[in-house]
């Protein structure tokens, strides 16, 4: 290897999603001075019509933790609401009404605070807006493998290549993953349909009084209601049903285009809030639209890691199975779409924290000396795997606890058992009752 090869600088990593976990990496990457580039599928910073995003509960040992380490937990508190903790969990007729999580170190903030946080801790010229992958592919010609041999196709015709490590962090539809795996998540069978309450609302004061500035869930078979506070003091409704995802197609029963019909449907008398007490039924007759679908989906938690068995995880491998890419990592979604369960985002950005730091570990020693290519691939080659081996066994297990949720939510008796599960003293140290506000707005 001749000498500009080993005095040229390192090329940029290359950051795929500008959501809280790949900005969370940025930002570590931008304090330690190490070059890298976000693509951001959003036209821009501002957001787009519609949709604004959830409110999200951001606990202490794992998203918070990521803020700290990136020197933006100060900022965090100025805006995190940390009276809006509280959960109301009650049953489809109104019974059981019981109050928890006022005292929880998960303070709510919404998404586009939190982005906002992120965005304004990072130089302009490193984010570029208007970029949705469309495309990832390697060049199989070269001997040696890694992130230089991928090349990045976006939608709007541009490519881009040569870069340090690709980095996905494009959500649970990620298209960087078909590099390690070609599994993509599989409905769950349940739905959320989104509405809201403005301050105008004729039922705003009853939110108000039934929930304050916190949040409320409310269970039944085959139906959920979640209602959450967000910053501007409106709330947000998510109506969560289990049925066939046709449900909501253009012309279905379902389809949210027609607001007035999709209201129908679900507070018929044969509806998913037909039997309801009237005065949570008239949550869904009041949501304000634009309604939103939000589909529950999820990856089989065996790409990530093989079945278990009384002895541990077997050797069992097929075409979905997780496999090493080299030059490639996954944070969040794109690594362990999960059903939400209130951690998403806190695992996100947490695995933004545990990559940076294996990187951290691996190349802070050649920092000051003349760079070398196959060097670098290989100290980052080290990194990811020692990083994949703590991501994958929490990946699997955070799955796991979505699937869980399934189950817990919805039934004849969900809150009764919810209740008492919240209820039994638990050990310190163990993981706090779970907010609606994490499990309906966990996106990352």
């Amino acid at each position: 290897m001749d000498r500009d090869e080993y005095s040229s600088k390192p090329a940029p990593i290359a950051i795929v999603g500008g959501g809280p976990c790949g900005l969370t990496f940025a930002r570590l990457l931008e304090c330690a001075d190490i070059d890298y580039v976000v693509f951001e599928r959003d036209a821009s910073s501002v957001p787009e019509p519609g949709f604004q995003g959830g409110t999200l509960d951001i606990h202490g040992p794992t998203g918070q933790e990521a803020l700290r380490r990136a020197g933006l937990h100060d900022h965090f508190e100025k805006l995190a609401r940390r009276d809006a903790t509280s959960m109301v969990v009650q049953n489809y007729k109104g019974d059981y009404c019981v109050k928890f999580g006022e005292k929880r170190d998960a303070p709510e903030i919404d998404r586009l605070q939190l982005r906002q946080i992120l965005l304004d801790s990072l130089p302009s010229h490193r984010i570029r807006w208007g970029k949705a992958l469309r495309a990832i592919e390697r060049d199989t010609h070269h001997e040696q493998k890694g992130a230089k041999d991928i090349k990045l196709h976006f939608t709007d015709g541009s490519t881009e290549t040569g870069f340090r490590l690709i980095v996905g962090a494009d959500g649970a539809w990620s298209k960087v993953r078909q590099l390690i795996t070609p599994a993509n998540p599989e409905y769950s069978g349940i739905m959320f349909i989104e509405g809201r309450l403005s301050l105008d609302n004729p039922r705003y004061h009853a939110a108000s009084e039934m929930i304050g500035t916190g949040n409320s869930l409310t269970t039944s078979a085959n139906a959920i209601l979640c209602v959450q506070q967000m910053s501007d003091r409106s709330y947000r409704v998510y109506m969560g049903i289990k049925g066939p995802q046709d449900l909501t197609r253009s012309g279905g029963e379902l389809d949210v285009t027609n607001i007035d019909k999709t209201r129908a449907a679900l507070l018929a008398p044969t509806g998913f809030y037909g039997d309801w007490a009237e005065h949570l039924r008239d949550f869904v007759a009041h949501a304000e639209g634009p309604w939103r679908v939000w589909p529950w989906c999820r990856l089989k938690p065996e790409v990530l890691l093989p079945k278990a068995d009384d002895a541990g995880y077997d050797e069992t491998q097929s075409q979905d199975s997780w496999k090493r890419s080299p030059g490639v990592a996954l944070l969040g979604d794109a690594a362990h779409a999960a059903s939400p369960n209130g951690e998403g985002v806190n695992q996100a950005m947490y695995d933004a924290l545990r990559l940076f730091e294996s990187i951290s570990a691996e190349i802070s020693d050649n920092q000051d000396v003349d760079f070398d290519e196959t060097t670098d691939a290989e100290a980052l080659e080290r990194a990811i795997a020692t990083y994949e081996a703590e991501m994958l066994r929490r990946g699997r297990d955070h799955i796991e606890d979505g699937m869980n949720v399934e189950k817990m939510f919805f039934g004849e008796k969900a809150a009764e058992n919810l209740i008492e599960n919240f209820t039994q003293v638990k050990p310190e140290g163990s993981k706090p009752p779970m907010g609606p506000g994490s499990i309906i707005a966990s996106e990352n």
